[in-house]
């Protein structure tokens, strides 16, 4: 599994004058990398730049195209390619680029004038040793006994003499979802929807053709990447069957389509997958029923990570408390931000059942 993590990075903006809240100066817009390296994947490197403050609602960076992106180690140096399809998308294989743990990889991203510099050096894998509770099971109840609930199980794993932390992945492998980034189609769904409606019965049915095929293209996105059945094309159920009560009764709510599927999505991305992180001297971790929230099997994931990584992970977050010591997230990037961390992993499943 590779690390999912999502960065947002804007230049700071200066004002210029306490009189004029609307004469700033656009900052030095500066390179944003994204990379995280892991024994038996391909690298790759996702190379953007902060935007000006005029164009803060389009997003906080884009892509850069054309940029010269050098991965190296002490043996050898390697070019990455850029993917044609993806502006920004850099990619060496792994078998042109293996990843070593206990090697250490430098990275050089270089656009016009400018340039970025990163190091990482995987960790030393940690080896699962032992699990308690590898099938686990729900009772209703326990909704009235949260102050008094038992973690549904612990694992424990070899420690890693290079880990800087480690970061507990847990994922539902019955379920699937979108991340945010899917909510504009669904707006698309509902326009084109609207205006299939202000079309019929005014036009003959061949000139809503392109138009159909585009709704039908779309509900069948959602459908398959929105959806609580299974690979086996068996339904998964909530683990509280006051979840699974507030999933049913979507489908009766004077919503458009879109907005359904907004729902549905939101509902099955925010309880699919759960991260937390080890400090460097844990070898043990419970995993909650928070974490848990469907029938069905689980992947587990432990990743040992390196110091850009944990940096990140642990300070992602920072930056909006307002405190004078929040001073952001921590990256380790010479001549940019972002993060160029690495990873090495192990796992397990465990099947959760409801206790009825």
């Amino acid at each position: 599994m590779r690390a999912t993590i999502y960065m947002f990075a804007a230049g700071v903006i200066v004002s210029s004058g306490c009189s004029n809240p609307v004469e700033v100066e656009n900052p030095e817009q500066i390179l944003l990398v994204q990379a995280f390296l892991t024994p038996g994947e391909d690298v790759v490197v996702d190379v953007q730049e902060t935007i000006p403050s005029r164009r803060y609602y389009e997003g906080f960076e884009s892509s850069i195209r054309d940029a010269i992106v050098v991965v190296s180690t002490d043996a050898s140096e390697v070019m990455l390619e850029e993917d044609p399809d993806e502006a920004g998308h850099y990619v060496a294989s792994a078998a042109n680029l293996p990843v070593v743990e206990g090697e250490t990889y430098h990275l050089e991203v270089t656009h016009e004038d400018r340039i970025a510099r990163a190091s990482t050096t995987v960790p030393v894998k940690s080896l699962v040793t032992q699990v308690v509770g590898d099938t686990i099971t729900y009772f209703q109840r326990y909704g009235d006994l949260f102050g008094d609930l038992a973690h549904p199980g612990e694992f424990y794993w070899t420690k890693s003499p290079t880990a800087a932390g480690y970061v507990v992945i847990v994922e539902a492998l019955g379920v699937s979802s979108l991340p945010v980034t899917a909510d504009p189609l669904t707006g698309e769904l509902d326009r084109l929807l609207e205006l299939r409606e202000s079309l019929e019965g005014q036009v003959d049915a061949d000139s809503l053709e392109v138009l159909e095929r585009q709704i039908t293209d779309l509900r069948g996105y959602f459908d398959e990447n929105i959806t609580l059945v299974n690979d086996a094309g068996d339904t998964t159920r909530f683990l509280r069957e006051r979840e699974q009560q507030g999933w049913i009764e979507q489908e009766q709510k004077d919503w458009t389509e879109g907005n359904l599927w907004r729902e549905k999505r939101s509902d099955l991305y925010n309880g699919r997958v759960i991260d937390y992180w080890m400090p460097a001297d844990s070898t043990r971790s419970d995993f909650w029923w928070l974490g848990v929230r469907f029938e069905g099997d689980y992947q587990v994931t432990l990743q040992s990570v390196d110091q850009n990584y944990f940096d990140y992970f642990t300070t992602l977050f920072n930056g909006n408390t307002g405190a004078d010591a929040d001073f952001g997230p921590i990256f380790h990037i010479d001549g940019g931000t972002g993060v160029f961390g690495s990873y090495t992993r192990d796992s397990f499943r465990v099947f959760s059942r409801r206790g009825d």
